[in-house]
């Protein structure tokens, strides 16, 4: 009975071991197989690479033939950043990072492809000159890519890992204990980084959210359960306000710190009622499941004041401001591109509303956004054939009455929209990246009409130009009007420069060296609308400036507040401590003028003294000696 028991479990060992031994054996054949799809998937891996590289260059392409959205570019950016990082990682791809020239391209491409990120998500279908550049800069990345693919996998050294892989069949049984480690080993390695990889691909990694293309697989599950349940769902788009200015004035580690914090506050606030995602940049989605349409509102109202609250800093604290956009299902479309558009055009909105920072959609908004859009083509075109104009308005010397410049003032009449309001004009310019050209076309008009003022005598007059915030933030100021000068022969002297409180000082080092500059040029420098912004006694004491313009909101209560007349006496007794003059804005009332002479004020203009009007106008007014008088207080 014993030898019986013990024959059996010989046999059941055997068998065992027999078993062990083929399926080791099995398992040894599987992984030559392996080993060969290997070395296929490196050369895979290589044409892959490149296949995404001009899929992306093609993207481009597209997009400037506009055949393509912009998110067809921001996508196939995305996939392709997601295939280097995955050449990047994990030893299932050392093959490829083994061949020669293969590391030093991923790490330069991961470089190069950081350094685009901003530019990829700030691009416009109409920026040809952006999109040119790009392309330009893509092409030695697409040589390299095919280089590799053509030259590192294929040939010889294919043959070399082919005769590797027949050695290892040949000598297979001899590591059938080695193999079977090895392999459980390599599976583990496997399914750890394909699970790693998987994440990386669905996800951001600053804040752990779920990315772009792992949003509109949770909107498809999201569309396809509310059709089923027939329920309602709110889409919320989310876009922090200066983020921009905070990365550039404080460092990308705080605006990393603040991306992070607002993922948090967003994921809290939303919790298990829906889901949150990150586009890209500073833009997020909420994704909420409804009840009510009236609980889309609500939520849009909490997570704006969730966002709103101070973020603790090492260096002090930060209170984000958040604008978002909200559309329904199915009240506002039924597809997901439809209500990401919706949403993302009530944001727009709401970015753009002097009170609102949360915009439910409503049917007229795409109206509107599309005819700024066509406003933006029209406006192109008319700075291209100079079809803008410049009406002039004169600010006189109070006590003299004698003309001392002229501020020109953008006008617009469209053969399509009519006549385009100035704020409109300036608003459509900055959001569709036109600011820079508009700038320099106000600019060198100007200029060119001053010089023909002083040729025909009028030496003495001055011209004030507006500066755009978006040239002024760019630091291209100082070269612009440098070869708007050279181009027209203007003294530099006769320029006056009119720029906004919040333009100054949004980087007021970076201000500091750009007003020194066209200081320099002996050009004078006016800080426009005083008192409507944020600047502080230290900053006017900082700031290189010659003028002070009192804001008309001021001017205007002259007549009726004491208070008004105490402030505006306080800001003249400042700009002259400041060896600064100081021009009153928006004079309408004989009250008012004689009230700002007895305060010593020394410049104004207004509708009172002149209103704007065309060259021809100004002409007449000029050559007429009217600049000799004005209504004496």
């Amino acid at each position: 009975m014993g030898n019986t028991i013990k024959l059996i479990g010989l046999t059941i060992i055997t068998l065992l071991f027999g078993a062990s031994s083929l399926y080791s054996y099995n398992r040894d054949l599987d992984l030559v197989r392996y080993v060969s799809n290997t070395i296929k998937s490196v050369g895979w891996a290589s044409s892959e690479l490149e296949t995404e590289v001009l899929k992306f260059d093609h993207a481009l392409t597209s997009l400037a033939a506009e055949t393509v959205e912009v998110e067809d570019v921001q996508l196939r950016f995305e996939l392709l950043w997601s295939r280097i990082d995955t050449l990047l990682q994990g030893k299932e791809n050392l093959p490829v990072r083994e061949q020669p020239g293969v590391m030093p391209l991923l790490s330069d491409f991961v470089r190069q492809l950081e350094a685009w990120e901003e530019r990829i998500y700030a691009l416009r279908a109409d920026d040809r000159a952006e999109i040119l550049a790009l392309r330009q800069e893509l092409t030695p990345y697409r040589q390299q890519t095919r280089e590799i693919n053509v030259d590192n996998f294929a040939g010889e050294k294919v043959w070399q890992q082919l005769d590797v892989t027949q050695n290892l069949r040949l000598h297979s049984s001899l590591y059938l204990a080695g193999l079977l480690i090895s392999g459980g080993l390599m599976l583990l390695m496997l399914v750890r980084e394909n699970r790693r990889n998987r994440y990386m691909a669905y996800h951001d990694m600053l804040t752990g959210l779920p990315n772009r293309m792992f949003f509109y697989q949770l909107m498809t599950q999201a569309l396809n359960r509310a059709q089923r349940d027939k329920g309602l769902l709110a889409v919320h788009m989310v876009d922090l306000n200066g983020f921009k200015a905070i990365n550039d004035s404080l460092g990308h580690e705080v605006g990393d710190s603040l991306l992070r914090e607002v993922s948090a506050r967003l994921s809290d606030t939303i919790g298990a009622h829906g889901q949150v995602a990150r586009l890209g940049g500073d833009e997020f989605v909420v994704i909420q499941r409804l009840q009510a349409r009236e609980d889309a509102r609500l939520m849009a109202e909490q997570l704006s004041q969730s966002l709103s609250r101070e973020v603790q800093l090492p260096d002090g604290c930060l209170s984000p401001q958040a604008c978002i956009g909200t559309s329904l299902y199915p009240e506002h479309g039924t597809t997901t591109t439809e209500l990401l558009s919706h949403a993302d055009t009530a944001m727009y909105y709401a970015k753009h509303s002097p009170k609102a920072m949360v915009k439910m959609f409503e049917a007229g908004m795409d109206e509107g956004r599309l005819r700024l859009q066509k406003l933006a083509v029209s406006l192109q075109a008319a700075i291209e054939q100079d079809q803008l104009a410049l009406h002039y308005q004169p600010i006189f010397r109070l006590n003299s009455g004698v003309i001392e410049s002229v501020e020109a003032l953008l006008r617009w009449h469209s053969p399509e929209h009519g006549t385009v309001n100035p704020l409109e004009i300036i608003a459509v310019a900055e959001q569709h990246g036109l600011a820079h050209d508009l700038n320099e076309w106000v600019l060198s008009q100007a200029c060119r009409q001053l010089c023909r003022w002083h040729q025909a005598g009028f030496d003495w007059l001055k011209v004030n130009v507006n500066i755009s915030p978006t040239i002024f933030m760019d630091g291209e100021l100082a070269t612009t009007v440098r070869r708007v000068l050279q181009d027209t022969g203007l003294d530099a002297s006769t320029l006056v420069l009119e720029i906004t409180e919040d333009t100054s000082l949004w980087d007021t080092s970076g201000s500091i060296d750009t007003l020194q500059e066209l200081r320099g040029l002996g050009i004078e420098i006016a800080l426009d609308d005083f008192g409507t912004g944020y600047s502080s006694f230290s900053h006017l004491r900082q700031l290189p400036l010659n003028k002070l313009k009192i804001d008309k909101s001021f001017v205007a209560d002259l007549a009726t507040d004491p208070r008004a007349v105490s402030l505006v006496k306080t800001i003249i007794s400042l700009a002259e401590s400041l060896d600064m003059s100081v021009t009153a804005e928006g004079i309408e009332t004989p009250e008012q003028q004689r009230t700002l002479q007895s305060l010593g004020c020394q410049l104004g203009q207004g509708y009172l003294l002149a209103r704007p009007m065309p060259v021809d106008a100004m002409n007449d007014m000029l050559l007429q000696g009217k600049h000799l008088y004005i209504r004496r207080a």
